[in-house]
């Protein structure tokens, strides 16, 4: 997902320390891609949800249709990939709540900050040291639609 978005300079995943705070990233949610989301769940048909139809979703007591949460899942994965690489592929974790609706049209930024790093052993793999994010998802309006924590494993 490359379309709508902006990257800072990604530090060195090894040589990051608690506190540090990793380049933010932008990605519009376009009403398109929530659609393709969809299809990928539903063996791609086009399906009335409260993910793709604005009525569904009102009679679920939505305002209108909203993102699936693999979308922002999948957006947090892909900076981590960039930063960690095969520490995140091999090895990386995330564990998000869903604290608000992601509306299609909302221009999401990804925060990120070192919270800690776990020694080799200690959770972090073998020969490896797990680093500890906090993240969040805040929309365009500064609303937080998403937290949680990430790691990946970065060598000893």
């Amino acid at each position: 997902m490359t379309a709508n978005d902006s990257r800072g300079s990604l530090p060195s995943a090894g040589g990051l320390a608690p506190g540090d705070k990793i380049p933010g990233i932008d990605r519009k949610i376009g009403r398109e891609q929530i659609l393709k989301y969809n299809r990928y769940v539903s063996g791609g048909k086009d399906t009335l949800n409260i993910h793709t139809d604005d009525e569904t979703a009102r009679r679920a007591g939505l305002p209108r249709a909203i993102a699936t949460g693999r979308h922002p899942v999948s957006f947090i994965s892909e900076h981590l990939v960039d930063l960690f690489g095969m520490g995140f592929c091999a090895g990386g974790e995330i564990d998000v709540a869903f604290v608000k609706p992601i509306f299609p049209g909302d221009i999401l930024t990804l925060t990120a900050e070192v919270r800690e790093i776990l020694p080799p052993g200690d959770g972090a793999g073998v020969g490896g040291r797990r680093v500890v994010l906090d993240v969040a998802l805040v929309n365009q309006e500064g609303i937080t639609v998403t937290v949680g924590t990430a790691s990946g494993l970065v060598d000893a």
